[in-house]
């Protein structure tokens, strides 16, 4: 099924999940996993109207709607007073980046604000945790630098010896240090094109959404637009990352 076809098909069965998230009814402990998977296809539908359409205002559309498909799962959990259920934890930031990515900072603002600020052990790794507390602090509007530092350095220290891609960048956007930046943001698509590379080898199933995940990497363009914020230089075109994907938005986005 050619990529066309499937945005088809994939905004019918986004329309009909969306429902169930939006159901107060909707039972409590499946609905984390519900709105995971329904940003994921709303990524998914976004990379897939910019391939096939170049239309970059409903590629960030689609950007917003998976980060709101996060804070209507956060706000449930909000109003229900629970704290316990397994995808309330702050490192899962696929959404919040799909927010930053489209320049909704507001929203991303609102998704790690609803997000719990320790870190769950239990829920979600270490260095993903603080990953997600540097991306906190960076979308704030005067960034404490102090407290970036300190979750900088939890950060190394979880990391145990290993390198990241992710640190060194989180280093360079804190230190707005363009060499470094640019460095670590090569390697952050080189450990892109990696991992592509290790799915095939593994037998990934290559369904339309994974094959548009593998052409537009949402990550890189979030952190693209937060180096941007620290007025760091960034080329018109990235591996992953089109200069499509990185237009002004023209088209307000239309709401729920």
């Amino acid at each position: 099924m050619i990529l066309e076809e499937y945005g088809e098909s994939l905004a019918y069965d986004i329309a009909f999940w969306v429902e169930g998230l939006m159901n107060s009814e909707y039972p409590v402990d499946e609905i984390g996993r519900l709105s995971l998977e329904i940003s994921d296809k709303f990524r998914s539908l976004a990379i897939i109207v910019l391939l096939v359409h170049g239309d970059t205002d409903l590629f960030y559309h689609n950007l917003i709607r998976s980060g709101m498909a996060r804070e209507r799962y956060l706000k449930r959990l909000r109003d229900e007073r629970l704290t316990q259920d397994h995808h309330f934890a702050l490192g899962r930031y696929e959404p919040l980046l799909d927010a930053i990515a489209a320049g909704d900072i507001a929203l991303a603002r609102r998704i790690v604000a609803l997000s719990p600020a320790q870190w769950q052990k239990e829920r979600e790794y270490e260095d993903d945790y603080c990953y997600a507390e540097v991306l906190r602090r960076l979308i704030q509007e005067e960034p404490p630098e102090h407290e970036i530092s300190s979750f900088l350095k939890q950060f190394e220290a979880c990391l145990e010896g290993e390198s990241s891609a992710r640190l060194d960048v989180c280093r360079a956007l804190t230190q707005r240090d363009q060499e470094a930046f640019d460095e670590a943001f090569t390697a952050i698509l080189d450990e892109r094109e990696m991992l592509i590379a290790e799915n095939k080898a593994r037998g990934q199933l290559e369904d339309p959404q994974v094959a548009a995940q593998r052409q537009v990497f949402v990550e890189g363009l979030a952190i693209l637009r937060l180096a941007e914020g620290r007025v760091l230089k960034t080329e018109q075109e990235y591996r992953y990352c089109p200069s499509l994907a990185r237009l002004p938005m023209t088209k307000p986005f239309p709401g729920e």
